[in-house]
């Protein structure tokens, strides 16, 4: 029996929302492709939920023991949202274990996970994306108010899910956000407001293919598509797929492969967007997306057919 991690968690506020995609992908694997364990990674405690019972995770070589066997894993299927899932500090310690996984690599992970180098680094390549300056934590930042326009997007640098975002309308707001974002990170972004239409875009890439989504349209009830208007049953209508002219979505996915290719991202990404006139703006590059069965992803793959369990076996 070959055994594959599905690893859960991590360290922030994204951890309930890991669980969720956890246990909806747990459901629905494809046991032909190997058996799959749920692997819950919460600070210092990592735990193997095998057979109805907890098993401490050996962090020598990622394996468990029961009280009959030892159990090592032939892979692991990534689905922890921010740190350490999703900024490369995973990758690495199952690189140095010699253990595949689905994610991206580690500095791909690091990089689109750091809002403002992945945007200076896409940026170079003629990719269209907000101005913005970077706050950070216990130093000298007074040079960079006289930069800011308002309306404005505070953000912790290296995190997911909208948690520690504000919409900022004036300079009296600034230092609040700036200090709630703090609380999350040591790095705060400052981002240039754009006014627009907000779409989603994944892609998955399997067996030397890519498969560019249908564009999603994000439309809000309130400032922005935060954490609320993500996760809660009353939030943001996501409309697949979005009623755009054929040509301008199909604008929108050449650059979704052209980020794809230039980060080197692997299996899996979604990419946020905002179309302001006639112009698209690269928000954000998820390299793990929300993968319950009614995120945007899979909604998208379900609009061509691909089938939830489907899906996960092509991004396994």
């Amino acid at each position: 029996m070959e055994y594959i991690a599905l690893v859960y968690g991590g360290f922030s506020g994204e951890s309930e929302i890991s669980k969720k995609s956890a246990d909806e992908i747990f459901n629905a694997f494809d046991t032909s492709i190997g058996q799959p364990i749920l692997v819950r990674i919460i600070d210092e405690n990592w735990v193997a939920e095998f057979n109805s019972k907890e098993y401490p995770i050996d962090k020598n070589d990622f394996s468990f023991s029961t009280e009959k066997e030892k159990i090592v894993f032939k892979s692991v299927f990534n689905i922890i949202h921010g740190t350490p899932g999703e900024d490369g500090k995973l990758a690495g310690y199952f690189d140095l274990l010699g253990i595949s996984y689905n994610s991206s690599d580690v500095l791909t992970s690091a990089l689109t996970f750091n809002k403002n180098w992945c945007n200076r680094f896409l940026s170079t390549y003629g990719i269209k994306v907000p101005k913005s300056v970077v706050f950070y934590k216990g130093e000298e930042n007074s040079e960079l108010y006289s930069t800011i326009s308002y309306p404005c997007f505070v953000k912790p640098n290296n995190g997911g899910s909208s948690i520690g975002t504000h919409k900022v309308n004036s300079k009296s707001d600034l230092e609040t956000a700036l200090n709630d974002a703090f609380k999350y990170d040591t790095e705060v972004i400052v981002e240039q407001f754009i006014q627009g239409r907000e779409f989603s875009v994944g892609i998955v890439f399997n067996k030397g293919k890519e498969k560019v989504m249908p564009l999603t349209e994000i439309i809000v009830d309130s400032e922005f598509f935060d954490f609320k208007q993500k996760y809660s049953e009353q939030g943001a209508k996501e409309i697949t797929p979005a009623d755009i002219p054929f040509e301008k979505a199909s604008e929108c996915q050449e650059i979704v492969r052209k980020v794809f290719k230039l980060l080197r991202l692997k299996k899996v990404a979604r990419i946020d967007f905002i179309l302001n006139d006639d112009t698209f703006y690269l928000i954000e590059v998820n390299t793990i997306p929300g993968m319950s069965s009614k995120s945007i992803l899979p909604q998208q793959a379900n609009h061509l057919g691909m089938d939830f369990s489907d899906l996960i076996i092509t991004i396994a």
